[in-house]
Order: structure tokens, then C-alpha cells, then sequence
């Protein structure tokens, strides 16, 4: 008798514990995450008029919005391996409304936020900067230029190469690889080919093809700022040095 209230006893406790666990990271992940994920509508990443309305946002939507699209059965369009990197925001907190069709857990294909984070707080900064309406944003753009930076990316704004991978490569081999033999090659692609006829190896070419920077007040004031000030806003990866697409 004693020995099966022991057990009784040891296994509610486990269970608690793992309960208490879970409730714990639950909590953690949701104070983690402050802004929500918003999917392109009304994204705007760029300074002037964004990627969402220029030309260089057709050649991102080339590129990466038909990743969930590539999963051809039914098991992968639901398996996490696949959907971290065919689909945005996995496991998220999502604004409603902006997920995939009956499910809240996913946004369907690679959107702007899977490379620079949730939207909300950044697409509020520059609908109303401080709460002074939609053109005080404009006005401190003009005025300061890395101030308006600074407004953005403390709102959750993500760009590789500044204030989160060191460098571009370095986020694109979150997914991409460069080495037929590397740990986080999909194994559904071996042997497949690009939409060039070629090995789905990482390369330069990957970047540049992917350039979406247009040249904005930022770039005119860069060369002049205090690096030490502005630690943390101003690039790191020497791909910066090079032109945006639309200079």
C-alpha cells in the first residue's frame, strides 16, 4: 500500500513539474515576443518608400514567396522541419486574420518579417512616430535620418548585416547551405536543381540577386556619423559598401 501511494505520490509531482515547466516557457516565449507578426500588408522595411511598393519588392516576391508553394504533399505542408523555412512566423503570435487558412500557427511562403522580424511595432512608428501622426515619421527622416533608423529597429526592426546576423550570409544559411554536405541540407533536395539549372548551393549570387536596399536618406548621412554612437545601427557586412540597386 505504502509503495503504490509513493509512486501515486512521485508521478503527480512529475507531472506537476512538467506542467509548471511548460507554463513557465510559455509565458517567457509570449514576454520574448512583443510585437506580432503582421504578414506584407502595410510592411513597409524601407526608410523611403519601401520594399512592399517599389520594384525591388517584385523581385523578392520572385524569390522567396513561393517557398510554401515547393511543398508538395500534405505531410510536409504541416511538418515544422519543412515550414521554418517555407513559411513565416511558425508557432508566432500572429495578427488575425493574417495566418494561413485555418490554421493561427504559420504565414504562408517566405514574407519580409521571416528576415526582419514581427511588423507591428515598426509599421506603428511609421503610421504615427510618438503618436504625433502619419507624416511626423517623414519629418524625422528628413531631420535625422539615423534617428529615424534608430526608431524603427528599437520597434523590432531585424536587418542582417546590422543589428542581428553579423552578416547577410549568415541569415540566409539559416536555410540556404553551402556545402553539398552540411547538417541542415533538406534532404528532399538532394539532387534537385534551381530555377538556373543548378546545385542548390548557397553563393554570392544568392545575395545579390536577393538585393532589395534602395538608396534613402540613411546612405547620404552614414559616411559622417559617429560609429561609436550609433554602435549597433550602422552596417557591419561588407556588402554594404556596395551599391543599392536603384543608385
Amino acid at each position: 500500500m505504502f509503495g503504490c501511494n509513493l509512486r501515486r505520490f512521485i508521478m503527480v509531482s512529475v507531472v506537476l513539474s512538467l506542467s509548471l515547466i511548460i507554463f513557465q516557457s510559455s509565458q517567457s516565449f509570449g514576454a520574448k515576443q512583443k510585437w506580432k507578426f503582421m504578414s506584407n500588408s502595410g510592411c513597409k522595411c524601407h526608410l523611403s518608400k519601401g520594399c512592399f511598393e517599389g520594384t525591388e519588392y517584385k523581385k523578392m516576391k520572385n524569390q522567396h514567396y513561393n517557398t510554401f508553394r515547393r511543398l508538395e504533399t500534405d505531410e510536409d505542408k504541416s511538418n515544422p522541419e519543412c515550414l521554418k523555412c517555407h513559411a513565416t512566423a511558425l508557432g508566432m503570435k500572429i495578427k488575425r486574420g493574417k495566418s494561413k487558412k485555418g490554421s493561427k500557427n504559420f504565414i504562408e511562403n517566405v514574407g519580409c518579417e521571416a528576415c526582419h522580424g514581427p511588423g507591428e511595432g515598426y509599421i506603428k512608428v511609421k503610421k504615427n512616430y510618438k503618436k504625433k501622426g502619419k507624416d511626423a515619421f517623414k519629418k524625422l527622416l528628413k531631420e535625422d535620418p539615423m534617428m529615424a533608423r534608430k526608431a524603427q529597429y528599437d520597434a523590432g526592426l531585424l536587418v542582417a548585416g546590422i543589428n542581428k546576423y553579423k552578416t547577410i550570409k549568415e541569415q540566409c544559411l539559416q536555410c540556404h547551405w553551402e556545402d553539398a554536405k552540411a547538417k541542415n541540407k533538406c534532404p528532399k533536395c538532394e539532387g534537385t536543381k534551381n530555377s538556373e539549372g543548378n546545385d542548390r548551393i548557397f553563393t554570392k549570387d544568392y545575395i545579390k540577386r536577393d538585393d532589395h536596399r534602395d538608396h534613402d536618406a540613411i546612405d547620404d548621412v552614414l559616411p559622417k556619423v559617429d560609429k561609436k554612437k550609433w554602435k549597433g545601427y550602422i552596417e557591419q557586412d561588407p556588402w554594404y559598401k556596395t551599391s543599392p540597386p536603384n543608385d
